[in-house]
C-alpha cells in the first residue's frame, strides 16, 4: 500500500526549487518506507530522520543510519575541468530502486556545455536526470538504477565546486508486531457537532472488560469554550475523563469499565471532527506515527495514521501525496489507490466526484481487489468523464485525451472486482477491460454499476479493441477470460461525442456504433446476468467476433434503438452460449443471431475476394436460446439473420437449439416479422453444408396487435428441425394488457402439451420461473398454471 507523509512533495529526478521538506510514503509489510521527495535547494545536504514514534513510543533505535551518510568521495572538488571529468566517485555502490539527494554548490563557470550522469560511463543515476550548472547551491532527487561507483557526476566544460555530496534519502521503519483488530465506532466521520452532552459516537458492540482501547480523532476546529468527555453513567464505557479537544490528531488510551455502548464520547460546545476511531490498544491499523525530518536546517514534524491491512480509502477531500490511505487519510484519487493497492486490498471510493482512471495492478485469486463503496454509499461515488465539455453538449470543445477515454481502463489484469459504483459522461466506455495477444487474463466481477452518458459502450470485455479483427490463427488461448458482469445498470451508451460526429461511420450516422455490453476479440467464459439494459442507441448485448463459452441471462433489456441481444461471428465465431430467461422489449429487434463477416457496401463474394477468403471463418456453434420473453418489439422477436451483403456460403452454423422462447407483438412498426427464419436456408448455404443440428422447438410466437408476419423458410430444410411450437394461436396469457404483461399460461391454453419430453434434456429441464418441466411440456418460456384462468 502506497501513502504519503504529509510533508509536501515534487516529481523526483529534478532539481527542487521548493521552501519545504517533502515526503512520501510506503506500506510495505512489517514496515513503512519514507522517502524524500522534495528538498530545499538552500539547505544544507545532511538528511536525518530524528524522530519515529508509534502510539506514543520511540522506535528511533531500530532505524538502520537515521542520519544519512555521505557517500560522494571526494565532498570538496574543488575546480574540475575536462570533457567528461570526473566530479568523484561514490564510497560504496547504491541501493538499486533506493532514493537519493545529490546536492552541490556551483561558486564558479569557466565556461560549461554540461553537467550530468554518464549512466553508462560509470554513474549509477540516469542520463535524463538532468544537472543544472548555474551557480548556487543545487539539489536533486534521483533513484539510482545501477551499482556503479566511478563517476557519480561528470563536467564538459570548467567548473568549481563549494561542496558536492549523496546521500540516501529514504527509511525503511520497521513497525512492531500487532495484530488487526476492528474498527468499533459506528460513527467514523462526526462532522461538525455541537450541543451540551451531545454523543460523538456509539460502539458497534461492547467493550472488554478490564481491556485497553485507543481513541483516536482528528479535529478541524473547534470553540474555545468546547469539552470532549467520557460519560461512564450515560452510555461509555469507560471511567471519566476530559478528553483534549483542540484542533489537531489525537490518540488517548482508555481501560474499558463497563459493557456500556450507546456513546462512548459526549462533547459541550463546538467541534469539527474529520475522523473518530475507537480499537482495541496495540493493532496494526490505525496506528499513530509521529516523525521529524531534518534537510539541513529544513525542518517538517508530521503525524500519519496507519491504514486497515486491507483496506485503502479515497476520498475528494483527500491527498494522494499525504494521504496514507487510512480512513482519517484518504487517497484523493482512485488512481493513486489503485497503484498501492496489493492482492486482497478493498479500495473504498467515499461519496464525490472523481476523473477517470486506469487500474494497473492485479489481485489473485485468493485475493481478488475490489474497488468499490462503502455500504449505504452505492453509486455516491462518480466517475466522472469530460463528456460535457464537448461542443456537441454546448461545453468549448476539447482535445482528445486518452486519459479521460475510458471511465475505468483494466489492460491484461486478473482478479479486479468493481461494485457500486456510478460511471458518465464518458468519450469512449463506462468500463473497459481488455487484454493482449499471447497472454490470457481476467477474473473480473463488474457488479451493481450504474453507468450512463459514453460515446461507445457501458461495459466493454474483449481480447483487444473491438474494430481489430484478431489473428485467424490465433491460439485458442482466450486473451480475456472469466468475467461477470452482473446487477449493473446500463443506459445512454453510443450517444454522440466531438469524436463519433461524423456520418460516414459503418452505420451512416453520427455517434457510436457498440452496444451498451459488448464482448468481443477473442474473450472466454464471460458471464452477463441480472443487469439492466436500457433506454440506449444501437444494441443492447453483443458476444461478437471471437466469443467462446458463456451465459446471457436473468437480463432486463428495453427501450432500446436496435437489436436486444445480438450474437454476431463476423469473420471469427461465437460458440458455446447459452442465452435464457432474459426479459426483452421495446426494442426494434429482441433475439438475434448472425454472421456479420463483409461490408454493407460492397458485395459478399467481391469483398471476401479482397480480404482471401481463407480468413473468413464464421462459426456460430453450440448455442442455446431459451426461456426468453420478447415483447413490443418493431420489427421481429426472434431473428436468425443472413445478412444480405456481409454474410455468404462459408465457416458453419451448426448446433443451433431456440426452444421454449415466448414472443409477443414483436412486429408493432408492421413492416418487419413477428418471426424471422431465413437467410440460413438459402441454396447456396444448402449447397455449402453451411447449417447443420438446428433446431426452433417448443416456442410461442402471438401477436394480437397486429398483422401476424412470420417469415419461416427452415421448415423440411436440411440441417433445420422446427417443430412443436405454437404459432399464430392464442396462447391464453395471463394478463397480456398488464405492464408488463404476464405471460404466463392458464391450464387448458392451446401450448400445453406440444412439446415431447425428448426435447428437455439438460439445460431445458426447467423453465423461466425454475418450475420443472412435465413429460408433456407447454410451449414457451413458463410451464402452465393452475393458478391462472384463462
Amino acid at each position: 500500500m502506497m501513502g504519503a507523509l504529509s510533508i509536501g512533495a515534487v516529481a523526483g529526478g529534478s532539481t527542487s526549487r521548493g521552501r519545504s521538506v517533502g515526503s512520501r510514503t510506503e506500506m510495505l509489510p512489517g514496515k513503512l518506507r519514507v522517502l524524500i521527495d522534495r528538498v530545499p535547494a538552500a539547505a544544507r545536504d545532511e538528511l536525518a530522520l530524528n524522530r519515529f514514534d508509534v502510539d506514543g513510543q520511540s522506535y528511533l533505535e531500530t532505524v538502520a543510519a537515521p542520519a544519512s551518510p555521505q557517500l560522494a568521495a571526494n565532498p570538496t572538488p574543488g575546480r574540475v575541468r575536462g570533457d567528461g571529468t570526473v566530479v568523484t566517485a561514490l564510497t560504496e555502490p547504491l541501493e538499486v530502486g533506493a532514493v537519493y539527494v545529490v546536492s552541490y554548490e556551483v561558486l564558479a563557470d569557466g565556461g560549461t556545455k554540461g553537467l550530468f550522469f554518464a549512466d553508462n560511463g560509470g554513474s549509477p543515476f540516469p542520463f535524463s536526470a538532468k544537472a543544472s550548472f548555474a551557480l548556487g547551491r543545487h539539489k536533486i532527487i534521483v533513484v539510482a538504477q545501477s551499482t556503479e561507483v566511478r563517476a557519480m557526476m561528470r563536467v564538459n566544460g570548467d567548473l568549481t565546486f563549494g561542496f558536492v555530496s549523496c546521500r540516501k534519502a529514504e527509511w525503511q521503519l520497521p513497525l512492531p508486531d500487532g495484530v488487526a483488530h476492528p474498527e468499533l465506532a459506528t460513527l467514523q466521520e462526526p462532522g461538525a457537532l455541537r450541543g451540551d452532552g451531545t454523543i460523538v459516537s456509539s460502539l458497534k458492540e461492547p467493550l472488554e472488560i478490564g481491556t485497553s482501547y485507543t481513541l483516536r480523532y482528528h479535529i478541524r476546529s473547534a470553540t474555545w469554550d468546547s469539552r470532549l468527555f467520557t460519560a461512564p453513567n450515560a452510555g461509555s464505557p469507560f471511567a471519566f475523563v476530559r478528553l483534549p479537544s483542540g484542533a489537531g490528531h489525537h490518540a488517548v488510551t482508555l481501560v474499558a469499565q463497563n459493557s456500556d455502548a450507546s456513546a462512548v464520547l459526549r462533547l459541550t460546545g463546538e467541534i469539527d471532527f474529520a475522523a473518530f476511531s475507537c480499537r482495541k490498544e496495540g493493532g496494526v491499523a490505525g496506528r499513530q506515527i509521529e516523525m521529524d525530518v531534518t534537510v539541513g536546517s529544513a525542518r517538517s514534524r508530521k503525524t500519519i495514521y496507519t491504514p486497515d491491512p486491507g483496506e485503502l480509502f479515497v476520498s475528494p477531500m483527500g491527498d494522494d501525496k499525504r494521504g496514507t490511505g487510512a480512513f482519517g487519510s484518504p487517497f484523493r484519487t482512485p488512481g493513486a489507490a489503485c497503484a498501492a493497492a496489493r492482492p486482497g486490498d478493498t479500495v473504498y471510493l467515499r461519496p464525490g466526484v472523481y476523473a477517470p482512471f486506469e487500474i494497473p495492478v492485479s489481485g489473485t485469486e485468493e485475493n481478488p481487489i475490489t474497488v468499490r463503496t462503502l455500504p449505504g454509499e452505492e453509486h455516491q461515488a462518480v466517475i466522472e468523464g469530460d463528456l460535457l465539455l464537448h461542443r456537441t453538449y454546448g461545453g468549448p470543445g476539447i482535445p482528445e485525451d486518452e486519459a479521460t477515454r475510458d471511465g475505468i481502463y483494466i489492460r491484461s489484469q486478473d482478479y479486479l472486482h468493481i461494485r457500486d459504483l456510478a460511471i458518465r459522461n464518458i468519450w469512449r466506455c463506462g468500463i473497459f477491460v481488455r487484454g493482449d495477444e499471447g497472454e490470457q487474463h481476467g477474473h473480473h466481477v463488474l457488479a451493481n454499476n450504474l453507468i450512463t452518458m459514453t460515446g461507445s459502450s457501458a461495459i466493454y470485455v474483449g481480447g483487444n479493441n473491438s474494430s481489430t479483427i484478431i489473428p485467424r490463427d490465433e491460439p485458442r488461448l482466450a486473451r480475456v477470460t472469466d468475467v461477470v458482469m452482473e446487477y449493473n445498470d446500463l443506459s445512454k451508451t453510443n450517444v454522440i461525442t466531438d469524436y463519433n460526429d461524423n456520418p460516414n461511420n459503418p452505420q451512416g450516422e453520427p455517434g457510436g456504433v457498440a452496444e451498451a455490453i459488448s464482448v468481443a476479440a477473442n474473450a472466454a467464459n464471460i458471464i452477463t446476468r441480472y443487469n439492466d439494459v436500457h433506454d440506449t442507441r444501437q444494441y443492447g448485448i453483443d458476444y461478437k467476433a471471437g466469443v467462446r463459452g458463456g451465459e446471457i441471462y436473468g437480463n432486463r433489456v428495453w427501450n432500446v434503438e436496435r437489436y436486444g441481444i445480438y450474437l454476431d461471428t463476423g469473420r471469427r465465431f461465437v460458440e458455446d452460449v447459452a442465452i435464457y430467461n432474459n426479459h426483452v422489449w421495446n426494442c426494434d429487434l429482441g433475439i438475434v443471431l448472425a454472421r456479420e463477416a463483409g461490408n454493407k457496401d460492397i458485395d459478399y463474394d467481391v469483398f471476401t475476394a479482397q480480404e482471401g477468403p481463407e480468413d473468413f471463418l464464421q462459426t456460430l456453434s453450440n448455442i442455446d436460446v431459451y426461456n426468453n420473453l420478447v415483447w413490443d418489439t418493431n420489427l421481429a422477436g426472434i431473428y436468425c439473420q443472413r445478412h444480405p451483403k456481409k454474410d455468404g456460403p462459408d465457416g458453419v452454423i451448426r448446433d443451433i437449439r431456440i426452444r421454449f422462447n415466448t414472443v409477443y407483438n414483436a412486429n408493432r412498426a408492421g413492416t418487419g416479422r413477428d418471426l424471422n427464419l431465413s437467410g440460413w436456408s438459402d441454396a447456396d448455404f444448402e449447397a455449402a453444408g453451411v447449417v447443420s443440428n438446428v433446431d426452433f422447438i417448443g416456442n410461442i410466437v402471438w401477436n394480437d396487435t397486429a398483422e401476424m408476419r412470420i417469415l419461416n423458410t427452415f421448415v423440411d430444410k436440411p440441417g433445420f428441425l422446427v417443430a412443436d411450437n405454437l404459432i399464430g394461436v392464442d396462447p391464453s396469457f395471463a394478463a397480456p394488457d398488464a405492464t408488463p404483461p404476464d405471460l404466463s399460461l392458464a391450464v387448458g391454453s392451446a401450448a400445453e402439451g406440444l412439446a415431447g419430453a425428448t426435447v428437455t434434456e439438460t439445460p431445458f429441464t426447467r423453465d423461466i420461473d425454475a418450475v420443472a418441466r412435465d413429460a408433456a411440456p407447454a410451449a414457451g418460456a413458463y410451464a402452465a398454471r393452475a393458478d391462472v384462468s384463462v
